[in-house]
């Protein structure tokens, strides 16, 4: 028989195991002739529905649990009283709601104060943003708890004390509260609240500005709500926000697409995963989208009083109008409502609400207006000392749009170059090269602003400076770590396992659709834990011009650097000392002209007829104009923007004929020069699959017999990392895969499944130099603001001085004639542009040879 006494407990400890304790509700406690017991299990059975979506049942149970009650006594009423009131406001009933709470909390005394207290508390600070008076309750209810035995609500109690200490600014208290809570939690084996205070501390990161350590709190919450079958909204909208600080914008659309039709949602639940939708579609560049999921919520937000949830559901209306509006003198007068709002309620996003309004009201003609926008760069400026590194940035970048309004050039520059040294003392903790490259995006105006006001100040120099202040930043940060963890290893055999069954169930023509989920599940997990890898904290060094000018003449070589502003193309010709700035044009017309070179050298190394010397000579009118004119008969290293790097240099006729290499920066190229192989140590390594079957591998070999040879089934993965480490030279003749929409998992074919760039990074040494011979093997994806992943780049961010690689198709037995006059060269001692130079000298004549030669790119020294 069930006493009393049972049933409080099965209520307390409910969310150790809420199916269970549902369960039990409906089979022992509501039938149960006792009105007590039977309203603690109308009580439990509510709580449960509500917190699954099921917001009309709920209620439903909640009411009769408070008719029970009342035959019970005045105690069990409070108590359920307080349960509906919270229930209420979640369906967005909120005056109503907190009657019933104020209620409750007027009736009970002791133990089941505390509770309603903790529940009240709730409400305040969370759902209505009355700080101050959700800690009043909280530090009531802690009074009554500290002098009971019940751990259970003392650890609610705790967690969201710890809640409201962050939302009143005191971070070291909430981080006190929240790790006293959880070991609570943990002692009781309460794995719902557990999953909770993981998911706080991930919070307590996020505010500090420790990306890595949040998005691994985050994850390990979400393993255990996952484990509990819970969607828990409150971590799918602290998730995604934490994703879009690190520029995940897709990651964090799916992660609330997902939550969105996981479950049914209680008013208040829809509204945060609309807000947070709303914020990634922004992100993610889908303005339309981002204004429909803002609209919605922003009404369901003003609806429950939700003040600071409306501030940035309407943050992101506005900003998502802005940018497609021709009438901004229409959002205005919405603009200083927001603005006004977010300086009463003191919202963390009153500088962004600032800047939108400095950006709308820009557009807008009049001394009004001019006012206005003066005034809000001014306060935005002022969180210059903000304690994250992202406000950082954005005060700075209010700084320097003010400076730029007064004609101050030094000063625009000055603050643009804090802004993103703000930017970059936060991208120094994170560990993941993905994470660095895609959360550059943050700097992007702060780097457009410098770029913009260098070149109109007409000193070339600092023009120079400015193009390399924010270029593949993320490939010259230290790596962090080399070794991965043992689940990311065991994960990628797991891949390569898939990976390599997936190709044999497609030779077989048998159903690939389950080979490819679960491949697709495991590199999920593997990109994941990466994402949580923390940086070594430092960052790359700024380019010294005077350095890189000694370093060219002393190796009779001329830099030209293009730049792009506006959509515009500029040619920075550095040698003899100098640094000239040359206009050469429309940024879109360069990449068409790449576009038309690629197709030529396709069709012309299929055999066909190709016009590759109008190709070439369109080529380099489009993206050098005239500064090949200022080169002399020097060698030439070209460094592209992130969307020119994959250009066939040796195809333009100003450059075929000299060595000619590539870089993605100038402080690259500088770097890769002071590298120095550690030994002689050549490889050859041969993958399956190749049509040529590695052809070049024996002709070369047979020219130096000193060189290691791997080939068949003794090129498997591990033994070709193991070849490749410190390796003076490496030539890689395998079939090469690069993933546009997941350039980290572009991989090399091994006889026993891909060689990831992931497993690329185990390498304690990276070889010196790299031939990738097969086909597209060079291919790199710009992401972020002028930074770059895949293949190449990853060995550039390692350490590896040159690369040479193909943009393109070319024809198997061309390579094997193109490769064997590359590693001659290259065994006189000579660089890669010499080298390469001299493989384009052999295949003159051939059209062929001269499409496969031309097709090759060196990257590096």
């Amino acid at each position: 028989m069930v006493t009393r006494t049972d049933a409080e407990e099965v209520l307390r400890t409910l969310f150790a195991d809420p199916a269970a304790a549902r369960d039990r509700a409906v089979e022992e406690l509501i039938p149960d002739p006792d009105p007590g017991i039977a309203s603690i299990g109308h009580q439990i059975v509510g709580i449960v529905l509500r917190d699954t979506g099921e917001t009309d049942d709920a209620l439903r149970h909640l009411r009769q649990a408070l008719a029970l009650a009342r035959r019970a006594d005045r105690e069990r009423e409070g108590d359920v009283r307080a349960t509906l009131g919270t229930t209420l406001v979640f369906a967005g009933r909120t005056r109503q709601g907190l009657a019933h709470l104020d209620r409750a909390t007027e009736e009970l005394t002791g133990v089941p104060l505390a509770r309603a207290l903790v529940l009240r508390a709730r409400v305040l600070s969370i759902n209505l943003e009355r700080d101050e008076a959700g800690s009043h309750d909280l530090r009531h209810a802690l009074q009554l708890l500290d002098r009971s035995v019940d751990d259970v609500w003392r650890a609610r109690a705790l967690n969201l004390d710890g809640v409201t200490k962050v939302r009143l600014g005191d971070i070291e208290g909430a981080r006190r509260a929240f790790a006293e809570s959880l070991d609570l939690y943990t002692e009781l084996g309460i794995g719902w609240d557990a999953a909770v205070g993981v998911q706080n501390q991930g919070w307590v990161a996020s505010l500090e500005g420790d990306l890595p350590i949040a998005l691994e709190r985050y994850a390990e919450a979400s393993r255990r709500w996952d484990a509990m079958g819970v969607t828990s909204v409150d971590l799918v909208y602290d998730q995604c926000r934490a994703l879009l600080a690190g520029g995940l914008a897709t990651d964090a659309l799916e992660v609330v697409e997902r939550a969105l039709v996981a479950r049914p949602l209680a008013e208040v639940e829809r509204a945060d995963l609309l807000l947070a939708l709303a914020g990634a579609a922004l992100a993610a560049d889908a303005p339309a989208r981002a204004r429909a999921a803002a609209d919605e919520a922003r009404l369901l937000f003003h609806r429950q009083g939700q003040e600071q949830h409306w501030i940035r559901a309407e943050l992101i209306a506005i900003w998502a109008r802005s940018r497609s509006t021709d009438r901004p003198a229409r959002l205005l007068p919405r603009v200083e409502s927001l603005i006004d709002a977010a300086r009463r309620h003191d919202a963390p996003e009153l500088p962004q609400a600032l800047l939108l309004g400095a950006r709308v009201g820009s557009r807008v003609r009049g001394p009004d207006a001019r006012q206005l926008v003066a005034g809000w760069l001014d306060e935005a400026a002022c969180f210059r000392n903000a304690p994250v590194g992202t406000t950082r940035a954005l005060a700075w970048l209010a700084e320097a749009l003010r400076r730029d309004h007064a004609g101050d050039t030094g000063g625009v520059l000055r603050a643009c170059e804090r802004g993103l040294s703000a930017l970059d003392e936060h991208r120094a903790t994170f560990g993941s090269q993905e994470l660095r490259a895609l959360s550059s995006g943050h700097g992007a105006e702060l780097a457009e602003l410098g770029t913009r006001t260098a070149l109109a100040s007409r000193d070339s120099r600092r023009l120079l400076r400015w193009a390399e202040r924010w270029r593949a930043t993320a490939l010259a940060v230290p790596r962090a770590t080399q070794e991965h963890d043992p689940e990311t290893v065991a994960d990628l055999a797991a891949l390569r396992d898939q990976r390599r069954r997936l190709a044999e169930a497609r030779a077989a023509g048998e159903p690939t659709e389950r080979i490819e989920a679960r491949a697709q599940r495991i590199e999920q997990a593997v990109r994941r834990r990466l994402l949580h890898v923390r940086g070594s904290g430092a960052g790359g060094d700024a380019l010294d011009v005077r350095r890189l000018l000694d370093a060219l003449a002393a190796d009779d070589t001329v830099l030209v650097e293009l730049t792009e502003i506006d959509g515009h193309l500029h040619a920075l010709v550095v040698a003899n000392g100098r640094v000239r700035r040359l206009d050469v044009g429309d940024a879109a017309a360069a990449s068409t002209a790449v576009d038309f070179a690629l197709f030529a050298l396709r069709g012309a190394a299929r055999g066909r007829r190709s016009q590759l010397d109008l190709a070439g000579a369109r080529l380099q009118k489009a993206l050098l104009g005239s500064a090949l004119d200022h080169v002399g008969e020097s060698r030439v290293v070209v460094s592209g923007t992130s969307a020119l790097q994959g250009v066939p240099w040796g195809l333009l006729p100003g450059l075929a004929g000299r060595p000619v290499t590539s870089t993605p920066s100038a402080r690259l190229w500088l770097r890769a020069r002071q590298s120095s192989a550690e030994a002689d140590r050549r490889v050859m390594l041969v993958g399956p699959g190749l049509a040529s079957g590695g052809a070049e591998v024996p002709a070369v070999a047979a020219q130096d017999p000193s060189a290691e040879v791997l080939d068949g089934d003794d090129a498997t993965v591990e033994a070709s990392l193991a070849a490749l480490d410190g390796a003076a030279l490496a030539h890689v003749a395998a079939h090469g895969h690069f993933r546009e929409d997941s350039p980290l998992f572009s991989s090399l074919v091994m006889a026993d499944g891909p060689l990831l760039v992931h497993d690329l990074q185990r390498l304690t040494r990276p070889p010196h130099r790299v031939v990738l011979s097969a086909c597209e093997s060079g291919e790199m994806a710009p992401v972020g603001a002028q930074e770059l992943l895949g293949l190449s780049a990853a060995l550039l961010s390692m350490g590896t001085a040159g690369i040479v690689s193909s943009l393109g198709e070319v024809d198997d037995a061309a390579t094997v004639e193109v490769m064997v006059a590359l590693h001659a060269a290259l065994r006189q001692g000579h660089g890669l542009g010499e080298a390469m130079l001299a493989a384009r000298e052999v295949a003159a004549g051939d059209q062929v040879l001269a499409a496969t030669a031309a097709s090759f790119t060196a990257l590096g020294v």
